[in-house]
């Protein structure tokens, strides 16, 4: 009988179903049908408001933001997760011992926190023989829920990350730096640059700078965007807008003044990073690692309060981009780097992702191996 393996998933942002895609690709690419793996999404067994959580999570995102920020800090400490666990350890229990019920597995592999407090309690608890193993998706600054003492084993992106988990009481002999899940075929799909421009009618003799902002295209997306279409910039511009149908359509409608061309939510994400020449992106764990593969410079123009502010500072403070909190900052330094492009070049010190590649590159970072 093959061994189950269950990659759990939320789609709170497009960040966690990702990770988990790329984690399956990556497996099966390792032991073919060896293993019976499937991606679950078990938040259906959630009851109210946390049910709730995917579709009210852009809504928090795009209009509340300072309540979302409020409520990650208030609710990220060591402390107050286990004095939130005991507050729902009633609901949370028969929860969990009913999702090992449905969704029996030889290993559960979790991509996003809201599993994770609850499902190592129960597989003890049942003294069932499942293990558990999390995968932190958050490159610095994620919420102390993402970590389990329990967990038979915790993959995380950064060393960064890797000191949170064991301040967070995970075994340091548990705790594994394996860089971002991405796609394995990732820097292979990249293709060739030219063939890429020509099948979407991009201009070869100008700089493409690609702008996006997740799955959902979420966040400042639209107003800097305009900024950049009505900006006059010598260079081409591609958007793409993910989820987001109401800025694909405004978007759609303006008149730009630099060759601009709207896309929606895309499934060659690599393809496009290959033919590029700056990514323009809110600070998305996913996007940034693969920006590093690419070896594309990075402005930064949103990012989630909470678990995204660590991003920011990991980037800019490493030399790999910069932050660009509006969309006049945005355009200014956009000038400064098309104006100069041989600063995007230029050396600096070592940059680690995984703990164990190096970086080299003032904004445009070198090869980097991301393991699935």
């Amino acid at each position: 009988m093959k061994k189950r393996i269950r990659l759990l998933y939320a789609d709170t942002g497009g960040g966690h179903r990702s990770a988990a895609e790329a984690i399956l690709q990556g497996l099966r690419m390792q032991t073919g049908d060896l293993h019976d793996i499937a991606l679950l999404n078990a938040f259906n067994m959630l009851p109210f408001p946390f049910k709730g959580a995917e579709e009210t999570y852009p809504i928090w995102v795009n209009y509340a933001r300072m309540v979302y920020g409020l409520g990650f800090h208030a609710t990220n400490g060591r402390r107050r997760v286990v004095a939130m666990r005991w507050a729902m350890e009633p609901l949370a229990d028969s929860v969990a011992d009913e999702f090992l019920r449905v969704h029996p597995a030889d290993l559960y592999i979790s991509c996003h926190p809201g599993y994770n407090m609850a499902v190592p309690d129960a597989i003890r608890r049942n003294g069932n023989s499942a293990r558990f193993v999390n995968v932190v998706t958050d490159l610095v600054s994620g919420h102390v829920a993402a970590f389990n003492p329990l967990t038979d084993h915790c993959i995380v992106p950064t060393d960064e990350a890797r000191r949170q988990a064991i301040e967070n009481m995970v075994p340091p002999d548990r705790v594994t730096v394996c860089g971002q899940p991405v796609w394995p075929d990732f820097r292979q799909r990249m293709g060739n640059r030219a063939e890429t421009r020509a099948a979407l009618n991009l201009r070869e003799d100008l700089p493409m700078v690609l702008m996006m902002s997740g799955g959902d295209g979420m966040g400042t997306l639209g107003p800097n965007a305009r900024e950049l279409a009505f900006s006059n910039l010598p260079m081409q511009l591609v958007v793409v807008t993910g989820r987001n149908k109401a800025v694909k359509a405004e978007l759609e409608f303006i008149n730009a003044r630099v060759p601009t061309t709207i896309l929606g939510f895309v499934g060659n994400v690599p393809e496009l990073m290959g033919a590029s020449d700056i990514l323009c992106t809110k600070a998305g764990p996913g996007t940034i690692s693969e920006a590093f593969i690419a070896g594309l410079p990075i402005l930064l123009f949103d990012r989630v309060p909470g678990q995204e502010d660590g991003n920011v500072d990991y980037v800019v403070n490493q030399g790999a981009g910069a932050w660009c909190p509006t969309p006049f900052a945005l355009t200014r330094t956009l000038r400064q780097w098309l104006a100069y492009p041989a600063r995007l070049d230029r050396p600096a010190g070592g940059l680690s992702i995984s703990g164990q590649a190096q970086f080299g590159g003032r904004y445009r970072p070198g090869r980097v191996e991301l393991l699935a």
